[in-house]
């Protein structure tokens, strides 16, 4: 049991990660969450965690995101065991 509880804890400290890769002219950021029954971790917008993570002087290009709403059977599925994910890329003027 205990080793269940530790391994629950990791893979849900892992799960919500968000991040950037930046070169001289471009750049792409990226948030996840983790779905588990509706719930979400860490929780909060992805989009919006990716979007702070752009750098001042940047154009974006493109956001792409998970499928998140409940009207669909692709995004209802999703929100019962599933990734939310949402990418930001574009160049740096």
């Amino acid at each position: 049991m205990k080793n269940l509880f530790v391994l629950s804890l990791l893979v849900l400290g892992l799960s919500g990660c968000s991040g950037i890769r930046q070169t001289d002219q471009t750049f792409d950021t990226h948030a996840e969450n983790l779905n588990l029954l509706f719930m979400q971790f860490p929780g909060g917008d992805t989009q919006e965690r990716a979007m702070e993570l752009t750098p001042q002087n940047a154009e974006i290009v493109s956001i792409n995101s998970t499928v998140s709403d409940t009207s669909s059977v692709l995004g209802v599925l999703n929100r019962i065991v599933g990734v939310d994910q949402t990418k930001v890329a574009g160049t740096i003027k």
